[in-house]
């Protein structure tokens, strides 16, 4: 079968079109992507807008700051200052309240917490948790008391308004604005909750890693901090009284061990 010069150039012609894409065609394939690219410019100036018109907004730069709690533990006026200087001038959108509460904690550790809001449009407030005092602790080699708090932090000397709280001799250094031994304080605390109990009037108790020693008027005695300090208190007690009413005068009791040990005058 011969095929003719108009045949061929007709199969050309039909073969170029072939080729040629429909608009619609052409406009399908590309939506999803113009779409996006619509959406990213769009999302792009609401936040340009958003930063230079809102962020940016002398509006809601921190012109106050609130300072409430602190004078005893904590300096009011060096705080506040402190507080202002990072704050005012800031935007509040930009300042983490979760970090500048921890920050300000760190730098005043006279503070048991740090409570930061925000009052809008340009207002931070702060509260101060301070720490609370539960006894009395001085130095073994010491003539004065200072002031602590449950955690083992030294808050301060001593004022009128806490001469009643529970003694405690620590065999070691103490500095005011400082932590010691975080164990002193709960096991003091607890031995003498529990001869408060019992009816044991304690003057005072001296701290040692293994062992506390506190008095019962001119009686020394030993209790292992190792040990349950319920127990032993209890069974201290109980002896003590009995020695009492058989007019013996102890001089020494001692408890650390599996035996207890007495000693008389």
């Amino acid at each position: 079968m011969q095929t003719s010069g108009n045949d061929l150039l007709l199969r050309k012609i039909q073969k170029r079109r072939r080729g040629v894409k429909s608009p619609r065609v052409v406009a399908r394939k590309y939506r999803t992507p113009l779409r996006m690219l619509i959406a990213a410019v769009a999302l792009s100036l609401a936040v340009y807008f958003s930063y230079k018109y809102i962020y940016m907004n002398p509006k809601f730069s921190v012109k106050n700051v609130l300072v409430i709690g602190g004078g005893k533990f904590v300096n009011e006026e060096d705080f506040t200052n402190i507080s202002r200087q990072k704050f005012v001038g800031r935007s509040i959108f930009s300042i983490n309240i979760q970090e500048s509460a921890a920050n300000l904690k760190n730098n005043f550790l006279g503070a048991r917490n740090v409570e930061i809001s925000k009052d809008y449009p340009d207002s931070i407030v702060v509260k101060i948790e301070e720490r609370i005092p539960v006894a009395l602790i001085r130095s073994s080699e010491g003539k004065f008391y200072y002031l602590i708090d449950k955690e083992g932090y030294v808050l301060g000397e001593v004022s009128d308004e806490f001469m009643d709280l529970p003694k405690i001799i620590y065999d070691g250094d103490i500095r005011v604005g400082s932590f010691i031994n975080d164990k002193i304080v709960p096991v003091s605390i607890e031995i003498l909750s529990e001869a408060g109990k019992a009816g044991l009037d304690v003057s005072s108790v001296s701290f040692k890693e293994r062992y506390s020693k506190l008095y019962l008027g001119p009686t020394e005695v030993y209790i292992s901090n190792m040990k349950d300090i319920k127990q032993s208190v209890s069974a201290l007690g109980k002896l003590y009284k009995n020695l009492l009413l058989q007019g013996k005068l102890v001089t020494k009791i001692d408890l650390r061990y599996d035996k207890v040990i007495v000693s008389y005058e």
